[in-house]
């Protein structure tokens, strides 16, 4: 079933120069999975190297969602990037490791631990 309400993605750039990308509601299959990886590209050509993705208000991932969000940790990999996911419900804790979500990424439980835990890797701050 496609459901019509919109998934909110909003990014914002912490003073390290970490992009945080919060999702919510749904990641389903639709276009709102376009508008994901079009944040995280739009990112990625502003120079941003290092990326915590906030699910603290993500409600359900369906394998199309799943596979979008891979391919933007991959994207980011690829780029020269690291990127860790913060602040999963248990529900979606269980489907990244069966997914094997949990051994591409870090998980953490809130977004101030996987800042932290960014900055022990190295801040790599975008071009002025």
């Amino acid at each position: 079933m496609l459901y019509s309400v919109p998934m909110p993605i909003h990014a914002r750039q912490l003073d390290s120069g970490l992009a945080v990308v919060a999702i919510s509601g749904r990641l389903v299959l639709g276009r709102d999975l376009t508008s994901l990886e079009t944040a995280v590209n739009n990112l990625l050509i502003k120079g941003h190297k290092e990326f915590v993705f906030d699910t603290s208000g993500l409600d359900h991932a369906d394998s199309s969602g799943m596979g979008t969000l891979i391919a933007c940790l991959t994207h980011i990999r690829k780029s020269g990037g690291e990127a860790l996911l913060a602040g999963a419900r248990p529900k979606l804790l269980r489907l990244f490791k069966m997914t094997g979500v949990d051994h591409m990424v870090s998980l953490y439980a809130t977004v101030a631990e996987a800042t932290a835990a960014m900055q022990t890797i190295g801040t790599r701050l975008p071009p002025e």
